[in-house]
């Protein structure tokens, strides 16, 4: 019997949606291989975030960095070693929750998205170990498109239902065909306002993980305005999962990465 044109369509259009939904999946199946690279349980690090306009370095910041894989969302707890006028402050990023402690005080300081945003810790959502955690796949270019020089595939991200909090609600971000290394990210706000240009350059192989020592992060309206922020070492260091909760953020009393 000769198919009909609605069965036609109808067949083509159940393919169409096979192929999308099976492109979907293997965007978002890539886009965990990416996170899994990023980090490695009980990592620790030294981090420099260095502030330029133009070429001129504004301001420099040392912080101590230690990080806890879980499946609910990595948690990162950040000390600030230096200069004196920060140093003591204890920063603790649970997912896309984000607490502040300054020192001789007791209760930490729930920062909202956009103080985090605008604030010291402004650049730290960038650096976080995990895009799948708090973003979806909206979809993923079929086409090579060449970011430095590399071959990258192309990812459309956007925030997750339950992570409407996020700091941002889109990026668009570049992965390396051939490592899955990210190379380069745009991170955009309401409206499609692009915030933020990101750079991942200088990967080191550290705790058998491909990891980015440098990330260079301009405005979104001025690059020249733009943060440089360098791993000055990357260790091992576990630390209590308990530590890792608001109500311990006064107590805990940070030792130097490994």
């Amino acid at each position: 019997m000769k198919p009909t044109m609605f069965q036609i369509l109808s067949t083509v259009c159940f393919y169409a949606l096979t192929v999308l939904g099976a492109q979907a999946q293997s965007a978002t199946a890539l886009l965990a291989q990416v996170d899994d690279q990023r980090s490695f349980p009980d990592m620790s690090f030294q981090m420099q975030i260095t502030s330029f306009d133009g070429v001129q370095p504004k301001d420099s910041t040392v912080l101590w960095g230690f990080v806890k894989l879980a499946d609910t969302g990595n948690k990162t707890l950040i000390w600030f070693a230096d200069p004196s006028p920060l140093k003591g402050r204890k920063m603790l990023m649970d997912g896309p929750t984000v607490y502040l402690l300054f020192p001789r005080t007791r209760n930490p300081i729930r920062l909202s998205p956009l103080q985090v945003l605008l604030g010291e810790s402004s650049n730290g959502d960038v650096a976080r170990a995990g895009f799948s955690q708090d973003y979806d796949v909206a979809s993923a270019s079929a086409d090579v498109d060449t970011r430095d020089g590399f071959a990258c595939h192309r990812f459309f991200l956007e925030a997750k239902p339950s992570r409407k909090d996020a700091g941002y609600r889109k990026i668009t971000l570049w992965v390396d065909q051939a490592t899955l290394r990210p190379r380069a990210a745009e991170f955009f706000g309401g409206g499609d306002k692009l915030l933020k240009k990101a750079s991942y350059r200088d990967y080191r192989t550290v705790g058998g993980k491909s990891l980015p020592f440098v990330m260079d992060i301009a405005d979104g309206e001025n690059p020249d305005k733009h943060t440089v922020m360098t791993y000055l070492k990357i260790g091992k260091k576990p630390v209590p999962d308990s530590v890792f909760r608001r109500e311990y953020l006064e107590a805990w009393n940070p030792e130097a990465p490994q």
